[in-house]
């Protein structure tokens, strides 16, 4: 009985071992989309058996929050902006029988709570492979879409590209034209590819303005 009480005692006396600090979650940090010297560029190509069409549009704006390892965001790219190299066609790619720039004046791209491998690592790229709800033409669909996105910490070589961290966005996707409403007539089916493949990279900084 003696002994149990003194073992007690000096376990008693054994100074509290203080429990390890829980890690604090990661702040989320949010990435605007406008640079002002219009170095992002928006890519498709329509390839069809006659004739291959490249677009492209220096214009995109657009934010995305990455928490944890989550990440949402919003694109739009005017279609006023796209440019093919003629004049006559871009008239046409604007007007109510293709893309309906009146009535739809942008092209948006938006996801939500998209899961990331790893947490944003300064200047490792992280690929992600998820969906995305596109609106062209109106049009709102679901479609698949590849994303790699490499974050760099402010530094002083960064600062010649843009003040701020920076979030570099590469994309790949396809648009099946029929699936938004944009009908090929019988002419253009051999002239106009029936998807387009979209190429994106754009580049977001802490410090841009909406």
């Amino acid at each position: 009985m003696f002994r149990s009480v003194l073992m007690l005692a000096a376990v008693l006396s054994l100074p509290a071992v203080a429990a390890e600090p829980t890690a604090a979650p990661a702040a989320a940090k949010t990435f605007v989309f406008n640079d002002p010297n219009g170095r992002d560029t928006v890519m498709f190509v329509l390839d069809a058996p006659l004739e291959v069409i490249n677009g492209l549009s220096n214009q995109v704006k657009g934010r995305v929050e990455v928490k944890g390892q989550k990440a949402s965001g919003r694109f739009q790219v005017p279609v006023s902006s796209i440019k093919t190299g003629n004049d006559t066609r871009d008239g046409h790619l604007q007007n109510d029988r293709w893309l309906d720039a009146a009535k739809n004046p942008d092209i948006i791209f938006e996801f939500k709570d998209v899961a990331l491998p790893a947490p944003l690592a300064n200047a490792k790229p992280v690929t992600v492979k998820a969906k995305g709800s596109f609106t062209v033409h109106g049009v709102t669909r679901e479609e698949p879409v590849e994303v790699t996105a490499t974050y760099l910490q402010e530094t002083a070589e960064t600062k010649n590209r843009a003040a701020g961290e920076l979030l570099r966005v590469r994309a790949k996707f396809q648009i099946p034209l029929e699936s938004y409403g944009i009908k090929r007539t019988e002419a253009l089916v051999l002239k106009v590819g029936e998807k387009a493949d979209v190429t994106v990279d754009a580049w977001g900084s802490t410090q841009f303005k909406p």
